[in-house]
């Protein structure tokens, strides 16, 4: 379950490494690494995540590059900029996103890329 508020990476801000975590995340300014939320990850307009991501809902308005794994949606907003692997059961690509990859909606069991799993 989601702790209610929502904790924020602002634009001055680089993050280099592992975040896990239960609470919703907005990311305004740059995260390389691996991101594991309970919850909600938001890259905001100017916001980069370049990495691993596994979290119930992945929301991308700025930039994301790497391999995402959600267990409920995956938002792709307009001019958003999106290159890498999406796993989820539900996806929304809204016309003015752009997604470069691949994308798997099986309804099982999403697979964890390997360097996710390996640290969970």
């Amino acid at each position: 379950m989601a702790i209610d508020s929502t904790a924020v990476i602002g634009k001055a801000i680089t993050i280099r490494g592992e975040i896990d975590g239960a609470q919703d995340l907005r990311v305004e300014g740059v995260v390389e690494g691996i991101v594991r939320l309970q919850a909600r990850l938001l890259v905001a307009k100017g916001g980069l995540v370049k990495g691993d991501v596994q979290a119930s809902v992945l929301e991308v308005v700025g930039r994301f590059d790497g391999a995402a794994v959600c267990d409920d949606l995956a938002h792709l907003q307009p001019g958003c900029d999106v290159i890498g692997s999406i796993a989820s059961r539900r996806v929304i690509v809204e016309e003015g996103a752009v997604f470069t990859g691949t994308l798997d909606m099986d309804v099982g069991s999403a697979p964890v890329p390997a360097e996710v799993a390996s640290h969970g």
